[in-house]
């Protein structure tokens, strides 16, 4: 008798059907999801999607972890942390915040969303949004730390700066996902560019 090998492989691809969840929940929130939601904007059933990711919940902390990886990391906020510029590169960090001004549909961020959703987060949760606000305060930190070497800002206001900047993030995407008159999120942003270079 021939030895079994490993299981096969899903028959589908998983980062394709993570990103399909990624926008659901993005663009609607955990509770309005359902797994048959899932089900049909994937095409996989009920007993693939478990099989393949665990739970609803473990689905949607699947998605956060993309979302860290694709959209805050690759797109938003790494490099804003890796930039060479300072001042510019916070500007350049609040242009890609301000590019939703004009959006038909204004998704705000996935993560803020995900804070103001969950009053009382599962642990798992709670990891993926510390670990944003945790990447937030410290692009924040590293190119206005970068503006202080260039002479840009003061050294020693770099702290109060960044501080100061986090929630104003934070409200500037609840503020989009509220669908926030266009002129008040404009008027916060310009309030952020100004806190940051003067």
């Amino acid at each position: 008798m021939s030895k079994r090998g490993p299981g096969r492989p899903p028959a589908f691809d998983r980062t394709a059907v993570l990103d399909t969840v990624m926008r659901m929940f993005w663009r609607h929130g955990y509770t309005a999801v359902s797994m048959p939601d899932v089900c049909a904007a994937t095409g996989l059933s009920t007993s693939s999607l478990y099989n393949s990711f665990g739970t609803k919940l473990d689905l949607f902390v699947a998605a956060l972890a993309r979302y860290h990886d694709t959209v805050l990391e690759a797109f938003m906020l790494g490099p804003m942390a890796r930039g060479e510029q300072g001042l510019d590169d916070v500007e350049a960090f609040l242009d890609r915040l301000g590019s939703t001004l004009d959006a038909t549909v204004a998704r705000g961020c996935l993560a803020v969303n995900t804070i103001a959703e969950f009053r009382d987060p599962p642990p798992s949760v709670a990891e993926h949004t510390a670990r944003y606000r945790q990447l937030l305060r410290m692009s924040l930190r590293a190119a206005l730390g970068r503006a202080a070497e260039l002479g840009q800002i003061p050294p020693d206001s770099v702290d109060a700066r960044t501080e100061a900047l986090v929630p104003m993030v934070l409200a500037y995407n609840l503020l989009t996902a509220a669908q926030a008159p266009t002129q008040e999120r404009r008027e916060l942003l310009s309030t952020a560019r100004g806190l940051a270079r003067h």
